[in-house]
Parts: C-alpha cells; sequence; structure tokens
C-alpha cells in the first residue's frame, strides 16, 4: 500500500509539476506543495522561499476576508470557483491572479488545491481598452461642448465689453470676467481634448523645455513656500516633440503637486537616461499624497479633487505622453506622490563626472 501511496503521489506531482497554471496545496494555511510554475510565479526560486511564508503573506491585505471566506467553503467539501485577487510576491511588487479552490487530500491529511492564473497582462489590457473607450466618449463630447459653447460665449463677451463701456464700473463686470476666463480655460482644455493627435514635431532640447517651465513656477511655488529642484543626470538630451504640448505636461503636473502642498514643501524633478533610446522623469512632491480607492480614478475624464479643477489635466497629459510614444505612471501614499514620464528620445549626451 505504502509503494502505491508512493506511485499515486509521485504521478500527481508529474502532473502538476507540468500544468500550465501554479498549482499550490494549503493547509491552516501553511503551503505544502508548489510546482515551478508557482514558485516563479510568487518570485521564488526553490519551494523553501515559499514554504517559509504562509498563504496570507502572499495574499494582499485588502482580500484576506474573502479569501478565509473561500478557505472555509473548501473546509465544507465545496469548490469555489475562480476569483480575482491581488497577491504580492516576495520582491514586493503587486500582481493580479484568478484563484480556484477545491478540497483535496495530501499526505493524508485534507488539505485545499489552488489553482493560480496570472492575469495582470490581461487586467492591465482590459483597463487600457476601458481608458481607451472612455477618451474616445470624452473627445466626442469635449468637441460637441467646445463648438456649441464657443459661439453663444463670444457673444456675452461682446455684449459685456459694450455695457461695460456705457455703463459706470462694478464690481459685478469683474466677476463676470474672471467666470468668462474660466469657461475660456475649460473650453481650451477639451479643444486639446477634442484634437489629441494635432502633434507638431520639431527637436527640442529637454533641459531648455524644462528650465522655461520652471521659470514660469518660481514665483507660484515661493508664494506657496515650495522650493522645487530640477536633478539632470546628463548633459544634453534632444526630443522629437511638440514643444508647447510637453511644455503643457509639466505645468500640469507640477501644478498638481505645489497645490498638494499647502503649508509648503518640496517637489524634485529628477531627468536620467531610461534606455539608449529613452529618457525617464520623475515629478515628486512631500504632500499627504491620495489613498489608492482616489489613486484608481486619477485621469479619468472630469474626476477630480479639487474644488476648482475640471479633472481634465491628467488626462489631457496622458494623451499628449501617449501622442508622443511614450508612457506614464503614478504612484502615491502618505510620504507623497510620484509622476514617472517616459519618452522616446533622439540624442542624449550623459554627464560627464
Amino acid at each position: 500500500m505504502s509503494e502505491k501511496r508512493n506511485r499515486q503521489e509521485e504521478a500527481f506531482r508529474d502532473l502538476v509539476e507540468h500544468s500550465p497554471d501554479a498549482v499550490f496545496i494549503v493547509k491552516n494555511e501553511k503551503i505544502l506543495f508548489i510546482n515551478k510554475i508557482g514558485i516563479s510565479l510568487l518570485g521564488g526560486r526553490i519551494p523553501e522561499d515559499i514554504f517559509s511564508n504562509t498563504l496570507f503573506d502572499f495574499v494582499h491585505p485588502d482580500y484576506h476576508q474573502i479569501a478565509k471566506q473561500s478557505i472555509a467553503t473548501v473546509n465544507n467539501g465545496e469548490l469555489v470557483d475562480f476569483l480575482e485577487y491581488t497577491f504580492i510576491k516576495l520582491d514586493g511588487e503587486n500582481i493580479h491572479v484568478e484563484v480556484r479552490a477545491m478540497p483535496t487530500f495530501f499526505q493524508e491529511q485534507s488539505a485545499q488545491y489552488m489553482i493560480l492564473r496570472d492575469i495582470t497582462d490581461r487586467k492591465r489590457t482590459r483597463e487600457h481598452l476601458i481608458d481607451s473607450e472612455k477618451l474616445s466618449v470624452a473627445s466626442q463630447l469635449a468637441a460637441g461642448i467646445h463648438h456649441e459653447v464657443r459661439n453663444p460665449l463670444t457673444t456675452i463677451k461682446g455684449f459685456l465689453r459694450l455695457m461695460e463701456a456705457e455703463l459706470p464700473y462694478s464690481d459685478y463686470f469683474k466677476i463676470i470676467e474672471d467666470e468668462v476666463q474660466r469657461i475660456e480655460f475649460v473650453l481650451s482644455e477639451l479643444l486639446v481634448l477634442a484634437k489629441p493627435h494635432n502633434v507638431k514635431l520639431k527637436h527640442e532640447n529637454l533641459r531648455l523645455l524644462l528650465d522655461d517651465v520652471k521659470a514660469m513656477f518660481n514665483a507660484q511655488a515661493s508664494s506657496n513656500n515650495v522650493q522645487i529642484e530640477f536633478i539632470y543626470d546628463f548633459d544634453n538630451v534632444i526630443l522629437k516633440c511638440d514643444k508647447n504640448q510637453i511644455k503643457q505636461v509639466f505645468i500640469n503636473f507640477l501644478k498638481n503637486a505645489v497645490e498638494a502642498m499647502p503649508d509648503g514643501g518640496m517637489v524634485t524633478v529628477e531627468c536620467q537616461p531610461y534606455t539608449d533610446k529613452k529618457v525617464k522623469m520623475l515629478i515628486k512632491d512631500t504632500g499627504t499624497g491620495m489613498p489608492q480607492k482616489i489613486l484608481k480614478k486619477i485621469g479619468q475624464p472630469f474626476f477630480t479633487t479639487k474644488e476648482s479643477g475640471t479633472g481634465l489635466g491628467v488626462m489631457l497629459s496622458k494623451q499628449i505622453i501617449k501622442n508622443h510614444n511614450g508612457s506614464f505612471n503614478y504612484w502615491s501614499d502618505s510620504n507623497g506622490t510620484i509622476v514617472e514620464i517616459i519618452l522616446p528620445i533622439s540624442l542624449i549626451s550623459l554627464k560627464m563626472e
């Protein structure tokens, strides 16, 4: 009987080792078995890297409760079909997985047999498709709003000037003018959103471009008790870009960084080579950061955390970066927010030590 059991266990191991999915066997949160795919998925090299942790060391805290409920269901002899989780790899990286669990026996003990599939790429692709659809709808909406509002706004401005010329000065005129300028500002952002592919590409020096942006922001930063520091790890970088649009991207993110620190703080802009054909820029602030539930919504049309915001700044910036074949990421916690921008370059000259 012992020899038969050993043969069965060997056949089982051979079967799961060739499985395209990660396979775990768990009892009382302890991982008793894991195949090579599972070890690799969680960032380990050998089984002992995984066995030194419990299952809940890998399950993101947000999913602990649902994981406990699933284990209880399996312990009652029922199968739990695929559910989405976030797991934490050994190096701290988050991955999205779907997990299916069922009762089993292992080494003459009742246990849970779990199948894990990495769906990180699938989830990312799905989110990109959703964002693209939102952008398409927002662009169509923006084009319609811009067209319908621009003409009556021109008429309002014309009659306002006539009234100012004929009537005594009133504070009301100043209020009306400020509100009209506000509408024009929103319309200008809508116009960029409605025509995102109108890009005029020229070769531009990134350092000179950022120096212009810094000069524009020095006064606002000083008035908010904020310091802005630019750190360059190169002497010369040439981008093929629309200078005004790339400036707008940095203006948007620096404005967000300064406004995130009402009591003052530090903004650091780090520029460094990413590959021999790309440059990476990190915009870091020392504000209070944003919770994850808010962070996930940043960049969606008309979502904003500011009382006077339009919710278009980050979305427009993302679209501009995309039009320049670049990429964009951001992170935030209680220590502040980091925005990462990666853009292709035409030429780079490294800084001499």
